[in-house]
Order: structure tokens, then sequence, then C-alpha cells
């Protein structure tokens, strides 16, 4: 397997429209316009094209944005294979955060992710996280992959902040929301 970085969010986007809720979704523009600042997707390939991550770097951490396996690959493992692959190429970092919904017992997928990532190693932050969105925000868990090492309360303060200045800069309110979290 092997990830190639691509600034082409056009190559994935219709992907992504049909696989992520709309509540959770940026524009094309807005992914373009933050395209190579330390944002990147990537192509996962495994002889052939079967998914993608698009990843945030800072610092010392990564943060998964999205990850998704395409529909005719489901339940292959390969979700699990990219997570993998990332703690591989990344493993300079000391771990990886990833935004994850609340679990909701009548939203079965919910609750599959949620033993996904942490049957991966994840593991939730004693956080109120709050992810913006133009209608306001949606409650979420954070949680954290360990490549190594344990991030700080202020490494995780200081991260999320860089997260909301960067990826979330098209929310006007971000910053309202960003106190709402500290």
């Amino acid at each position: 397997m092997e990830l190639i970085k691509t600034s082409d969010f056009s190559v994935i986007y219709d992907d992504m429209l049909s696989q992520f809720p709309t509540s959770e979704m940026k524009s094309l523009e807005i992914f373009q316009s933050i395209s190579g600042v330390n944002y990147y997707i990537y192509k996962v390939i495994e002889k052939v094209p079967v998914g993608y991550v698009v990843i945030f770097e800072y610092q010392d951490f990564i943060f998964i944005d999205y990850i998704a396996v395409y529909k005719k690959f489901h339940s292959q493992g390969y979700g699990g294979k990219i997570l993998e692959k990332l703690r591989e190429v990344f493993r300079d970092k000391k771990g990886c955060f990833l935004e994850v919904e609340k679990p909701d017992l009548e939203n079965f997928n919910t609750i599959r992710r949620i033993d996904f990532y942490q049957k991966h190693g994840a593991k939730k932050l004693d956080i109120n996280y709050l992810y913006p969105n133009e209608k306001g925000f949606l409650p979420m868990d954070l949680y954290y992959i360990s490549y190594g090492a344990e991030p700080d309360s202020n490494e995780i303060k200081s991260f999320i902040t860089k997260l909301f200045e960067v990826v979330h800069k098209d929310i006007n309110h971000s910053s309202e929301i960003l106190e709402k979290i500290f």
C-alpha cells in the first residue's frame, strides 16, 4: 500500500460528498484554498486506488480530517491498513488526532466508527470538542492515536487552535467556537 500526495481534491470530492454528512463537508473551493498549507490529500493505492485520507500536519502531530475507503472496497480491511500506513509514514510525529461523531444508538455507523478507531489504538481525549460548521457547531469527540508519545494539555490546545486557524478558517465564527472548547 502506498500513499500518494496530491493537491487535486476534485479527484475524490464526489466520493467525499457521498460518504460524509453535508454538515461536515467543506466546499471544493475551500479544499483547494487550504491545500498545501500543511494540509494534504493522499490517494491510497494498493495496485488500484482503494481510498484516500486528508491530513493536516502541525508540529509533532497530524490530524485526520477525512479518511475513506471507496465503497466497493468496504469491509476488506483497508481502513485499518490505512491507519497503519499513516503510523509508518508519520513515525517521526508523536501521534494523530481525529474527530469522531458522538455515539448515537439510532445510527449504528457512529458506534462502528468509534469501535474501529478504538481497535486501532485511538483513545478519547477529555475535552469538550466542537466541530465548527456554517450552522454553528457539532458536538464531537476528539480522539488521539499515539505514535509513541501522549500530548499534554498545552500541545492539545496549541494544535486545536492552529487547526481552527488553517482548516476551519472559512467558518466566520470559529474563534467563538474555539473559546467554548477552552
